[in-house]
Parts: structure tokens; sequence; C-alpha cells
């Protein structure tokens, strides 16, 4: 087999570090090789738009810091980040729980999943297929008694409590810092990751600074990047950087400095935002999960790697799905791509006559275009299209042609690296299909034919689902069988709160089928109405 591994650094303190006020916090995160302003803290707008200093801090879009549980920083800056983002967006959120993703993120019970134990370090693709298959974010009042001390494995917590649901990710490089402020601006924060060696913290712990040129030893550490100053001195800094400017950080090691637990990095910092710690990202995207959406899903880890193994520009992706008969209705696609300016189609494939993806195009339902305007997990807003059936797949066509990029998408895929593996999924056949040169084929086929590979993977590209209840009468409020007076003034009792429309009637009452229960579906009724009477009066005259 061909191996994809992360190279990860061991994370344990370099001798002679420096202990914090707090005492010695372990640090983990791996290593890859490979537009609201407050008046009050917003400086003049720099020539693009952007101030020159922000603090999400300030404006009250973050929680409080936290000290973290063993090398969990991944998962406190993960929490940190949605939380933020969720605030920011105006949704009144508590703590998220680290716990629960901390646990989820351990081997399961059958050996699959993340080779982790509790506490140890991890990866920000964790987070991410933790979020984006809705199994968190949890509030940590909701989590209950999941406890670390407990004799939970990934698959034995609870997997329902999730209040919010990911849809996009954006992930962000050092090279686009005028991106990364807009994000924390859009977004409350955003995550990254940078290395630690105690030695070039100020010696206030308030300002850190790890040069281009350092070659010695270092911990990776994951925080919430949550505001920036571009006239932050450089002086501020043991070792000063070329140029002022700092990026304000949300730490999890505590309250250990005058700060309250927060930090200046210099945008120079050789790690932050790098390749060495990616993907760093941005939340871009989340609903409330109240029950009238499911999101259907063949994995729910994520994107641990980048299908880009045939360099075609042009390749279609399928995930064959068993849908609920309840929500019958796709609302929404969700799928992860590194294809940077390659267009899109999705389309909905029903099955053939042997129970997989009908190959015959023109049987297809084309469902949405767009382009893949950034390297993430992007969410295509379908206009509801009834499922005309509980079988069939999602197909993503990625088209790259005039591009300098292949056609790629993210896969749920085995990892090592050289202790032996990282991340161990649990695909099989009739999830994925892959069509290349107009021949399709089962993934995991794939995956042995060109690669020696039984493992395999699983495509990423989820469905949300809604249910879609159709009218049996416009009009008819009440469900009488007619559409009369009664049935405006059902309505108008509906929109003043003293009566809930049942979801057929709802769906007879939006008589303009904007999507909407409104004045204007009573009013238009009304009219309906009074032509109606009008016609019979001249009749009999």
């Amino acid at each position: 087999m061909k191996r994809r591994s992360f190279s990860k650094i061991l994370c344990t303190f370099l001798a002679g570090t420096l202990t914090l006020s707090v005492g010695m916090i372990g640090v983990g995160a791996a290593q890859i090789d490979d537009s609201f302003v407050s008046a009050e803290t917003a400086s003049p707008a720099t020539g693009d738009g952007l101030p020159r200093a922000y603090s999400s801090r300030d404006l009250g879009f973050v929680t409080s810091v936290k000290s973290q549980y063993g090398q969990s920083c991944w998962a406190y800056a993960s929490m940190a980040t949605l939380e933020s983002m969720l605030l920011r967006l105006g949704y009144d959120v508590a703590d998220m729980s680290t716990d629960h993703l901390n646990l989820w993120a351990t081997t399961r019970s059958d050996g699959t999943g993340w080779q982790r134990d509790i506490g140890s370090d991890g990866y920000p693709n964790i987070a991410l297929g933790y979020l984006s298959s809705w199994q968190g974010g949890v509030l940590q009042s909701d989590a209950g008694d999941v406890s670390l001390n407990g004799s939970y494995t990934g698959d034995t917590i609870p997997l329902d409590l999730a209040r919010y649901g990911v849809t996009s990710v954006e992930y962000l490089t050092k090279n686009r810092p005028d991106r990364i402020k807009q994000c924390i601006m859009d977004y409350g924060g955003v995550y990254s990751s940078f290395g630690i060696n105690y030695a070039y913290y100020s010696d206030d712990r308030l300002s850190y600074y790890l040069p281009e040129n350092y070659t010695g030893g270092y911990s990776g550490h994951s925080i919430e990047v949550v505001g920036w100053d571009d006239d932050y001195p450089r002086e501020n800094f043991p070792q000063m950087p070329e140029n002022n400017g700092a990026w304000l950080i949300k730490n999890s090691h505590g309250n250990y400095n005058s700060l309250g637990g927060y930090l200046w990095i210099s945008y120079e910092d050789v790690y932050l935002f790098g390749s060495k710690f990616k993907p760093s990202y941005a939340i871009t995207g989340a609903v409330p999960l109240d029950g009238g959406q499911k999101l259907i899903q063949n994995e729910i880890y994520g994107a641990t790697y980048e299908f880009q193994y045939p360099e075609a520009p042009v390749l279609t992706y399928l995930n064959r799905f068993t849908f609920d008969e309840a929500f019958n209705a796709i609302d929404k696609v969700i799928f992860k791509s590194d294809a940077v300016g390659a267009s899109y189609s999705i389309y909905f494939v029903p099955d053939g006559a042997d129970s997989t993806p009908d190959a015959d195009q023109s049987h297809w339902t084309r469902l949405y275009d767009g382009t893949v305007s950034y390297a993430g997990y992007l969410c295509a807003d379908i206009e509801d299209y009834d499922l005309p059936d509980t079988h069939g797949s999602i197909a993503v066509t990625v088209d790259a042609t005039y591009t300098e990029v292949y056609s790629s998408i993210g896969v749920c895929e085995w990892l090592q690296n050289s202790a032996g593996y990282v991340f161990l999924n649990n695909s099989k056949r009739g999830d994925s299909y892959l069509i290349q040169n107009g021949k399709m084929q089962d993934l995991m086929d794939w995956y042995k034919e060109h690669e020696d590979d039984e493992l395999g993977g699983t495509f990423v590209i989820k469905a949300i689902t809604v249910k879609h209840i159709k009218p049996t009468l416009l009009g008819d409020a009440n469900l009488d069988g007619t559409v009369d007076i009664n049935d405006v003034t059902q309505i108008q009792r509906h929109l003043a709160e003293f009566h809930t429309l049942t979801d057929t009637a709802a769906a007879n009452a939006d008589y303009n089928q904007d999507g909407e229960i409104t004045i204007e579906d009573a009013t238009q009724i009304q009219l309906v109405l009074a032509e109606f009477s009008t016609a019979v009066a001249a009749v009999r005259a």
C-alpha cells in the first residue's frame, strides 16, 4: 500500500523550558509536512478597508479562557473558534464541551477511528470531522456526566447532543493575512497552531516570536486567533522581528499573565498560519439543530486527506445514500475540496437496475453549479429538491480545466506516521463511486486496482435533508377542504401566535408559495375570494 502520512512531533517540553505561573501545561498539535467593527476597539482603516487593530475579545465574541486538560489544546482551540463564530452571529452560546470532543476522538471499540487516548495530542482534522458530521458542538451543560475519567470510547459517548451543525469551513494560509483578518472580523476568531519554545516568550508572558531562521526544538500548540494590531511594537519581543504587528491569541493555559491568558504573536512568527501545522481555518457556516433537518453522510470523520491521485482536469465523485423517508427534500449539499478556482456541478443520481448509481447521465438531475472559491468545506444551498426515492446518490463533478489545480475532493482515508497508524477508516463498498473517462467504479475497487489498498476511503459528500410537506389545497389553512374567509382568519390567528398551524395546514397557508407564511398570503386569499364573489354577483344580475 502507498502510505499517506502525518509527521507528528512529540508533545513534550524541551529540557530547560520555563514553567508558567499556573504550572507546566501540556500542549499538543499535529505537524503536517508537506463586517463589524466597534468604534471603541477598531483603529482607522487601512487602504483595503480593514482596521489597523481589531479585537473580538473587546467586542464580547469570546468565552472565558480555559486551562486545558493534558495535550488537548487542539480541542480547546477548536471549541473556542466555534463559540466565537456563534457569538459573532448573534447566538446566545455558553461553553462548548471539550471533553465530549476529546472522548469522541479516541479509538473506537472496533479499533477504527483516530488512534489516540484521552488527553493526548491531536490534529485540526479531528475537530473538523466532529463538527462537520454534526456529532458536536455540544454545550457543556448538555454533556452532563461525560467525564474524562469514565470508560467511554469514541463510539460509546452520547452522539445526539449537538446543538449546532457546522456547514462550511474555510482553510487559511499565512500568505493571505488580509483574508485571515476579514475572517476574524466576520466570524469572531480562527483556528491556528504555532511552535512553542518558552525561551522566546517575553519575560511578562505577553508576547512571543519564533524567528524564521529558527532550527531548534519546539512543541506544537493550537490556539484561537481573535484579533490583531498592525502597530504592535516589535520591541516587545525578546528577539525583534523586522516589523511591527502581531496577532491577538486566546490561549488555553488559564489566567497566567496580565492579559488574562491572552498573548501577542508576531506576524513574522515562523509557524503560525504556516504549512507545518495545517490546516488553519475559519468556521464560516453553522445551523441550529432543532430537529427540522437531518444530515445524510457515509462517514463521520470528515476529510483526512485530499483525493488527488488521478491528475485529471474533470472527475465526478458520488456518494450513494439511504435517505430518511420523513426528510424527503435535499436542502443543502456539503463537500470538501482544495481545487480552488475549479467549477463544480452537483447532481441527484437515481439508482440503476442493480442498486448502484445510474451511469446514464441523461437520467441525472442537476441541483447546483458553483466555483470552489476557497479550500475547505463548501456548502451549496439547494432549492429544496424533492427526493424521488429513499435511495440515490449525490454526485459532485469538479472541472478544473481552466485552472492550475487538479479536480480533487476530500476523502476520509487511513493515515500513518513513523510510529504506525494515526487514523483507521471504516470504508466499505457501495458508499462512494468515481467516474473517470466515462467509467464508473466503486471507490474501494479503485483503491485496490490503483493503490493496492484494501482500506480505501470514503468521499466527503454530505446532504442536509428537510421535511417538505406538500400542500393539499392552497389556501385551506383549517383543512376543511374548502377555501373561504375562515382560512384567512386561521392564518391571521397563526401570525398573531394565537394558534399554531400543523405542517400540512402551514403548507396550504403559504398561498403564494414563497416559503413563508405572512399577511400577504391572507391578503391574496381575500382578493381571490372577493373577485369570486364579484363574479358570482355579476352572473346573477
